[in-house]
């Protein structure tokens, strides 16, 4: 996450870069400090932002910090992928949690196949980012507007739903977890034969 940059970026975006998918706090706030701008630069090819390689290399501590700063945590990448879906995609719970908990879009779509965050934490088998998106969907305003249930069902551009994507992987605790939670066994597909 993080690489691609070309040798027109500029050093200190480099450095910004590097240091939040370390983990190393100090660098990334001393950066940030020096020049505030920085915050907003984003990878050359993929578009990714501080934000997104602190939630795809968990490096929680960083993401809280540029949370704190007012940082969009909707901000999308070159395939309109949140930090969110970057989170449960790897697995990062505590940055999945913490985006959830300022209010993180849990019903965005990507630009790839037309996926959610639950589509990501059910198709790469991520049950406790699974549950926790899920969770909040029982109280997140977006979700209460579309309804639960829609949103357990959500399908991908594809048609696929959550649940035909987690067991299409072969990921058992993911599926019982969304037929736990309304999933409908009897959904059918659509472009995947």
């Amino acid at each position: 996450m993080g690489q691609g940059l070309s040798c027109g970026a500029s050093h200190e975006h480099g450095r910004l870069f590097t240091a939040v998918q370390m983990g190393d706090l100090e660098t990334v706030e001393l950066i940030l400090e020096r020049d505030p701008a920085l915050l907003n630069q984003t990878t050359v090819y993929d578009r990714h932002s501080a934000l997104h390689i602190a939630a795809a290399n968990g490096q929680i501590e960083i993401l809280s910090r540029l949370l704190e700063r007012s940082v969009n945590p909707d901000v999308l990448n070159r395939h309109k992928q949140s930090p969110l879906m970057l989170a449960a995609m790897h697995g990062k719970i505590s940055c999945v949690k913490k985006l959830l908990e300022v209010g993180a879009n849990i019903l965005m779509f990507d630009s790839l196949n037309g996926r959610t965050c639950l589509h990501y934490a059910a198709y790469y088998g991520h049950s406790d980012c699974l549950q926790a998106i899920l969770s909040a969907a029982h109280s997140s305003p977006v979700a209460v507007s579309w309804g639960f249930a829609r949103f357990v069902n959500v399908r991908d551009g594809r048609g696929a739903t959550p649940l035909h994507l987690a067991a299409r992987q072969k990921r058992p605790e993911c599926v019982h977890i969304l037929l736990d939670n309304g999933a409908l066994v009897c959904a059918s597909t659509g472009g995947y034969g």
